[in-house]
């Protein structure tokens, strides 16, 4: 029987891979923060619903929508899930295809902070610049 955390974050990833934002939406504390690796202009902390929408929006635009996540597997403990992903995107002729681990903190049904980890930092960060 799949625990309360592994129930949202599911319902997390199949909207993502569909492109269901309104339902990834849904699955995020208003206050939800962000830990996104690396040195690029799309690295650092983000803080709230608004300024995530923003930022998952650049990671669109600069891939002309082609940026992706898919998640290969995920195990929980308590109010946190690991995930093993691959962020895939396309930027001209440069092709992004890079393993990683992202973590989530779940509590009260909402994904409330994520912390993500790229095998290949300094590619991803090359690739977002």
């Amino acid at each position: 029987m799949k625990t309360e955390v592994m129930k949202v974050f599911d319902t997390y990833t199949e909207a993502l891979s569909r492109g269901d934002f309104d339902t990834v939406f849904k699955t995020l504390s208003d206050h939800v923060v962000w830990h996104m690796g690396g040195e690029s202009s799309l690295s650092g902390t983000i803080k709230g619903k608004q300024a995530l929408g923003e930022r998952f929006a650049e990671f669109a635009k600069r891939s002309n929508g082609t940026f992706s996540v898919i998640t290969n597997w995920a195990a929980d403990n308590d109010c946190f899930v690991a995930a093993s992903v691959v962020s895939r995107a396309e930027r001209g002729t440069d092709t992004l295809n890079n393993p990683g681990i992202d973590l989530f903190k779940i509590e009260n049904g909402k994904i409330r902070e994520v912390w993500t980890f790229s095998e290949y930092q300094s590619a991803e960060d090359k690739f977002w610049e």
